[in-house]
């Protein structure tokens, strides 16, 4: 499943929410169109990069994993095997 979001401007949910109570379904999808236009363009823009190879994601993955140690510190307490089980993400 995606999930896409649509960024309206105050003015373009104002029109959609008049729309909707004068029922006219023909302006809803137009102003949706418009509104959709600049998210289909940003997708298609995204599938044509290329994904890192895995040398790149694993030279990506060093360095943040490098950066986060930096953030926390040497004397950071060490996660149980448990605490980073689908288990204990998902215990109260």
């Amino acid at each position: 499943m995606i999930r896409i979001t649509l960024e309206l401007s105050s003015e373009v949910e104002a029109k959609l929410r008049e729309s909707l109570v004068r029922h006219d379904a023909t302006e809803m999808r137009q102003l949706l169109a418009e509104a959709f236009s600049p998210t289909v363009e940003r997708l298609l823009k995204q599938a044509s990069e290329p994904s890192p190879s895995n040398d790149e994601f694993e030279f990506i993955a060093d360095q943040l994993a490098e950066e986060f140690a930096a953030c926390v510190g040497s004397d950071a307490p060490m996660l149980s095997d448990y605490a980073v089980s689908r288990a204990g993400i998902y215990s109260n």
